[in-house]
C-alpha cells in the first residue's frame, strides 16, 4: 500500500485513511510534511471540543507506554502503583492494571462531585477520588463481568502520575500529543480559556463552556484532525507511541461471551458487526459530556481513522456518521459493506411451560418493571419511573425468545427479542437483542443483558416509614461548587415501592437508582446485571443532620430545611461548596429582582416544576431576574463574597 495519508477535515469531522483520496468540492489544499490537508472553503477554522469518554483511550495509551518501557505490568494489582488506594471492600486488593482498561474492575462507576464545571477547573474533583473509593464497596467480584466504570480510567490517571512524577496534564502534553505533533490536544487544564474552544449552548442558549476534570476517563479536549491523528497511531506497523504487541492487546474483547459487553482495553468495541462481516476489524469509541459529543473509530488493517465531534447532539449519532465514513472509505479500497439487517423471527402460537417463575418485578437499568404472561405467548412489560410508567408488548416466537410488537400486534421494524435465563446462583436475568435503524444515518445491533428480577426484601415498617417521608419533600444539591454542572439539574425524588416492599426508586441529576432499603438510614445498589447495565451504581445514607450523602460524591438536603426568600433579603453571604437555597416567597412571586455578584459564584432560579429558568453560566445573562410563583432559587459562590439583591 501506498504511504501516504490524505485527510479531510470540517470543523466538527476529521477522517484520516491511506492510500484512498477524499477530497471535497471547492476545497483548497496545504500539502506539507507529507499530509495534504484538505479544508473545505466555507469550513473555516476548526474548533476545540471536549472528547468525552474517548479519552479512555488517551490514557490508556498513556498507561501502555509505561508497560512498553517495563515500568508498568497490566497484570499487577494497582495497589502496586497507588499504595494509598483502598476501599471498604478487601477485594480491591485483586484489581489489576488491566481490570481498570476493560471495565472488569468491580468498581461501582462514576464519582461525580464537581466533575463537569462551567468556565472553572477546579481540581477538588481530581483531589478528592481517592477518598470517595475509600468508603466505597465493590459491586462484583475482580474480573467477574464488564460493565462501564469512568473511575477506573481516573485511576490509570493517577497510575501515570505516580510512576512519572509528572502531572498527567504534563504527560499528555510531552508524551501524546507532543510525539504525535498534535497542537490543539491537552487536558481541560492545559485547553482552558481557549479562544479556538467551539462554541456551546443549554436549552438553546449561548453558554459558559464546559470542562470535565475526570481528566482519565473524559478530560481531554482536541480539535477533530487531532484526534484522528491520534487514532493513527493504532494502525497495524505504526509504533510512534505503542508497540504492535500492546496494540493488539487493547484490539482484543476481554470477553467472547454473546451477550456480554465485548470491549477491549479502552476502546467501547474491538468488533462491529457490520464490517466484521466483510472481514474488516473496526475499532469504536464514543464520548458524551453535558454539550459535547465526539466518536472515535478506526480500522486499523485498512490504515482509516475517522473522528466525529459535536457540540449537541450525542455520542450515538455522531458514532452513526462515523460508520457511513467508514464505509465510504472501504468502498474507495474495494471492500463493499452492506447494510445490517434484523434477526428473522416468527411469532409463535401458545406459551411452553414453565415461564411461570420468570413473571415477577425486574431491575431495568436505572427504573423497575413488573413482568407478566399470557397463554397466548404474550409478555407484557410496564416500566415504572418516578412519576412515569409505560407498557411494552412481546410475543412469544419460534426461536424461543419474545419480540417487541406494537398496538396491533406486528413486530417493529426496530427489532428487540428478550430471553430469560436463571444462572447457576439462582439468579434471574433477561437478555435482548436489539436492532436499531436511523433512517438515512445507519443502524446496529447490540446483545446484553438488560435486566435482573428483584428479589424480596422483607424489611420493617419502621424503614420503609422513614424513607416515604422524602416523597413529598424533594431534595436539593448541596455541597458542589459554584462551577458545577450538576446546578442544572440539582434537584432529588424519592419513590418507595410499594409493589416490591423494600425497595426505593432515587432519581438524581445523574440518573435513577432503584436502591435495596436496609433500615432507615441505609439504602443500597443490589444489582448483579453482568453488563454495562449494572454502570454507576450507588449506596446512600442519611447523615444524622439529615443530609442524604451519597457514594457518587453528590449529597442532597431535604426541601423542608429550605428558608424563604422574601424582600427584605437585601445580601446573601457565600461559602464555598455550600450553596445557599431559598425557596421563593408567594409574595416574591412575579417580581424582579437585580443582583450584584462576584465573578467566582452562580446564581439559579428554577420554577415550581423544578426546571431551571435562569442561570448566571448563559453567556451574558441579565442581572435583573424575573421571579417565578412557587419556584426556588440558590446562590453559590466561595468564602468571604457575598451577592447584593436589589
Amino acid at each position: 500500500m501506498k504511504d501516504i495519508r490524505k485527510k479531510i477535515m470540517i470543523p466538527c469531522l476529521a477522517a484520516l485513511i491511506g492510500a484512498v483520496s477524499l477530497v471535497p468540492a471547492n476545497a483548497a489544499q496545504d500539502t506539507g510534511s507529507g499530509t495534504d490537508t484538505v479544508i473545505p472553503a466555507e469550513a473555516g477554522e476548526e474548533r476545540v471540543y471536549c472528547v468525552g469518554s474517548v479519552s479512555k483511550v488517551y490514557v490508556t495509551a498513556a498507561v501502555m507506554q509505561l508497560v512498553d518501557q517495563g515500568l508498568v505490568d497490566l497484570d499487577a494489582p494497582v495497589t502496586d502503583y497507588i499504595p494509598d488506594f483502598t476501599m471498604a471492600d478487601e477485594r480491591y486488593r485483586d484489581i489489576t492494571v488491566r481490570m481498570l482498561m476493560d471495565h472488569t474492575s468491580g468498581i461501582m462507576g462514576t464519582y461525580y462531585h464537581n466533575m463537569l464545571q462551567y468556565a472553572d477547573i477546579d481540581t477538588e474533583y481530581c483531589d478528592g477520588l481517592l477518598q470517595s473509593l475509600s468508603t466505597q464497596r465493590l459491586k462484583a467480584t475482580p474480573g467477574e463481568y464488564a460493565a462501564y466504570c469512568n473511575d477506573g480510567f481516573d485511576l490509570l490517571r493517577i497510575v501515570v502520575e505516580r510512576v512519572t512524577g509528572m502531572s498527567y496534564t504534563d504527560y499528555v502534553d510531552q508524551h501524546i500529543a507532543g510525539e504525535l505533533g498534535l497542537s490543539h490536544t491537552g487536558t481541560a487544564i492545559s485547553m482552558y480559556d481557549r479562544e479556538d474552544a467551539v462554541p456551546v449552548y443549554v436549552n438553546g442558549l449561548p453558554h459558559d463552556y464546559e470542562y470535565c476534570m475526570n481528566l482519565g476517563s473524559g478530560g481531554i479536549y482536541a480539535t477533530a484532525s487531532d484526534v484522528a491523528e491520534f487514532g493513527s497511531v493504532f494502525w497495524r506497523g505504526n509504533n510512534v507511541l505503542i508497540s504492535t504487541q500492546l496494540q493488539d492487546a487493547m484490539a482484543t474483547p476481554w470477553n467472547d461471551e454473546e451477550y456480554m459487553d465485548q470491549n477491549g482495553l479502552g476502546w467501547d468495541y474491538v468488533e462491529s458487526l457490520q464490517f466484521e462481516q466483510q472481514g474488516v476489524q473496526v475499532l469504536g469509541k464514543g464520548g458524551d459530556i453535558g454539550t459535547m459529543h465526539a466518536f472515535l473509530m478506526v480500522a486499523p488493517d485498512n490504515d482509516i481513522s475517522i473522528s466525529v465531534l459535536s457540540s449537541g447532539g450525542s455520542s450515538m449519532y455522531n458514532g452513526f456518521l462515523a460508520g457511513q465514513l467508514m464505509s465510504v472509505v472501504l468502498e474507495e479500497q474495494g471492500i463493499e459493506v452492506d447494510h445490517l439487517t434484523p434477526t428473522e423471527v416468527e411469532i409463535a402460537s401458545g406459551l411452553p411451560e414453565g415461564y411461570e417463575m420468570f413473571e415477577g418485578f425486574y431491575s431495568l437499568d436505572t427504573t423497575y418493571g413488573e413482568l407478566t404472561f399470557d397463554e397466548d405467548g404474550t409478555a407484557r412489560m410496564v416500566s415504572h419511573g418516578i412519576d412515569t410508567s409505560s407498557e411494552t408488548e412481546y410475543r412469544y416466537t419460534t426461536c424461543g425468545g419474545f419480540v417487541e410488537v406494537d398496538a396491533n400486534g406486528q413486530i417493529r421494524s426496530n427489532r428487540n427479542i428478550l430471553f430469560f435465563e436463571e444462572s447457576d446462583d439462582g439468579h434471574i436475568y433477561i437478555r435482548s437483542e436489539q436492532f436499531t435503524e436511523v433512517p438515512e444515518i445507519g443502524e446496529y445491533v447490540s446483545r446484553s443483558y438488560i435486566a435482573e428480577k428483584i428479589e424480596d426484601n422483607p424489611v420493617s415498617d419502621e424503614a420503609v416509614a422513614a424513607w416515604r417521608q422524602y416523597e413529598d419533600v424533594p431534595l436539593v444539591l448541596c455541597n458542589n461548587a459554584y462551577s458545577s454542572a450538576s446546578y442544572d439539574a440539582p434537584f432529588a425524588f424519592v419513590h418507595v415501592i410499594d409493589e416490591v416492599p423494600g425497595y426505593v426508586l432515587v432519581g438524581f441529576g445523574a440518573g435513577t437508582c432503584l436502591l435495596k432499603i436496609v433500615d432507615s438510614a441505609h439504602a443500597v445498589a443490589f444489582q448483579t446485571i453482568p453488563s454495562s447495565s449494572n454502570r454507576d451504581l450507588m449506596d446512600i445514607t442519611v447523615g444524622d443532620d439529615g443530609v442524604i450523602y451519597s457514594t457518587i460524591g453528590d449529597n442532597y438536603l431535604p426541601l423542608a430545611a429550605m428558608p424563604e426568600f422574601t424582600s427584605d433579603i437585601t445580601s446573601v453571604d457565600l461559602t464555598s461548596a455550600s450553596p445557599s437555597w431559598y425557596r421563593i416567597a408567594d409574595d416574591m412571586a412575579y417580581s424582579m429582582i437585580s443582583i450584584d455578584r462576584p465573578s467566582n459564584s452562580a446564581v439559579y432560579v428554577y420554577n415550581k416544576y423544578f426546571e431551571v429558568i435562569y442561570s448566571s453560566h448563559v453567556t451574558d445573562a441579565s442581572s435583573h431576574i424575573d421571579l417565578p410563583e412557587g419556584g426556588f432559587i440558590v446562590f453559590v459562590g466561595e468564602s468571604g463574597d457575598s451577592v447584593g439583591i436589589g
